[in-house]
């Protein structure tokens, strides 16, 4: 099975709208942009990742069920795209945006008031990789795109900044290691007679998780 990865984006449109009827109790929503589309962003030292505009795509026209959490813990769930009332989610050009109705719970109360004082100012994001290309460039960095995926869950979080540089850097070192000795292991077949080809197909590859274990 696919491994679950996680990304958290120092983004700031994350913030509380209220929706209220006369009579009715007034109903807080946390909106934000979750995933930011092929726009490049350093994940850690020499390892960079963007993501291609509609890669989870077939996660929103499937139905699948999407999660949304605070800082990805479950036990502070906001909503589901199956609640009532649900998750929204809104695929655009520009990424993925989200509007999670937030509970009349006490952790619901607590993250209104962090939002009202500014205090969550970030987005993270759940998933799984059903494609993606890596590139090694001439200085040895890393530049991997996320063609297709599945999305589980996502949310807003209070400390994306540190959280981004520790949550799934094993995983990631692990791609890049496994990419590494693919990329080595062309090289030596080409230079045992295969006709040689130009770096930059050398150090393509399109990654299918159904190929790999991590």
């Amino acid at each position: 099975m696919p491994k679950i990865e996680k990304r958290f984006l120092p983004i700031k449109k994350v913030e509380m709208r209220k929706v209220g009827e006369e009579g009715k109790e007034e109903q807080k929503f946390v909106d934000g942009v979750g995933i930011v589309y092929d726009t490049e962003v350093e994940i850690w030292p020499g390892y960079m990742e963007k993501i291609r505009k509609g890669a989870f795509g077939e996660t929103l026209r499937s139905g699948e069920e999407v999660k949304s959490y605070f800082n990805h813990n479950p036990n502070f769930v906001l909503a589901t795209t199956e609640s009532d009332p649900a998750l929204e989610l809104k695929d655009t050009d520009a990424g993925l945006e989200f509007s999670a109705p937030i509970p009349p719970t006490t952790y619901g109360e607590d993250l209104s008031i962090n939002l009202e004082r500014k205090n969550v100012r970030g987005a993270s994001f759940s998933f799984t990789v059903e494609e993606d290309v890596l590139v090694i460039d001439e200085d040895d960095i890393y530049h991997r795109e996320i063609v297709s995926g599945t999305l589980y869950e996502i949310g807003p979080v209070t400390n994306p900044a540190y959280s981004q540089t520790e949550v799934g850097q094993r995983d990631l070192e692990n791609i890049c290691s496994e990419i590494k000795t693919r990329v080595e292991e062309e090289k030596r077949n080409n230079s045992e007679g295969k006709e040689k080809t130009s770096d930059l197909e050398y150090y393509q590859h399109k990654l299918s998780l159904t190929e790999r274990s991590i």
